[in-house]
């Protein structure tokens, strides 16, 4: 082969290949990048719930599958649970724990937690020890757009409430009430109170830590979970179904 052949195929295989590394990264900006890295990074977040000791980490997509096996916040709960035992738990659910890195990629933000999660090597010895051991390295989570990310998915505004389908963002918000949360909602948080259809963090904002919680056996797949509050001489029994308050007990 003549090597002035050789030499143009080696320039169209490097330039095909810088393309394709651009393509990558070129669907959000550098600015909007640093934006949301300057919000996070190095901030305090508690787990509402469990999450993998390994690299991969939790998938969350973020606009969820019709499928069965997906609850409203974009989770295989049969996928995780299954997950937990195979590799242990690396971030425990109402751990406080930093964010120590954020990738932004050409379709999925990837948030990592208390380190991101450790190698295949290590995962097999949380497999010796069994179900739910848990060990340092931390756990990341993988938020999934399934297609090409913008400026305006990653603007810090719009990405907490993403966030926060898993994540206590309050030291992030300073407490504030999210403006994405429905009118009826914020009104119930304004009032110090708590109503059907509210989230983890939703609960959370409005009254606080609770006193004790309850994971529930459950013969499905959904997740069922009741939290108990003592509060003004009452005790509040508050009911979860797969993340949002399913039911409200005053005693």
């Amino acid at each position: 082969m003549n090597w002035l052949v050789v030499r143009y195929l080696c320039v169209a295989l490097l330039a095909a290949s810088q393309l394709s590394s651009a393509r990558l990264t070129a669907s959000t900006s550098k600015q909007a990048q640093l934006a949301l890295e300057t919000r996070l990074m190095g901030k305090d977040v508690k787990s509402l719930l469990d999450l993998p000791a390994y690299k991969d980490g939790l998938d969350l997509y973020v606009y969820p599958k019709i499928e069965k096996r997906f609850d409203e916040r974009g989770i295989d709960l049969q996928e995780l649970s299954k997950y937990l035992k195979e590799k242990g738990v690396g971030v425990e659910r109402d751990d406080w724990v930093t964010i120590t890195d954020l990738k932004v990629d050409s379709d999925r933000v990837e948030v990592h937690l208390g380190g991101g999660g450790e190698g295949r090597s290590a995962s097999k010895n949380a497999e010796k020890k069994g179900a739910g051991f848990k060990r340092a390295g931390g756990s990341r989570i993988n938020f999934r757009f399934q297609r090409d990310l913008k400026d305006a998915d990653i603007e810090p505004d719009a990405f907490l409430p993403l966030l926060a389908r898993v994540l206590d963002v309050s030291k992030i918000r300073g407490g504030e009430i999210p403006k994405d949360i429905a009118p009826q909602f914020q009104e119930a948080i304004r009032s110090k109170d708590v109503v059907v259809g509210m989230s983890y963090q939703m609960v959370l904002l409005s009254f606080g830590e609770p006193d004790q919680k309850k994971v529930e056996d459950s013969a499905d797949d959904s997740l069922r979970e009741t939290w108990y509050f003592l509060k003004d001489d009452h005790r509040w029994v508050v009911r979860f179904l797969n993340g949002k308050v399913a039911k409200v007990q005053v005693f």
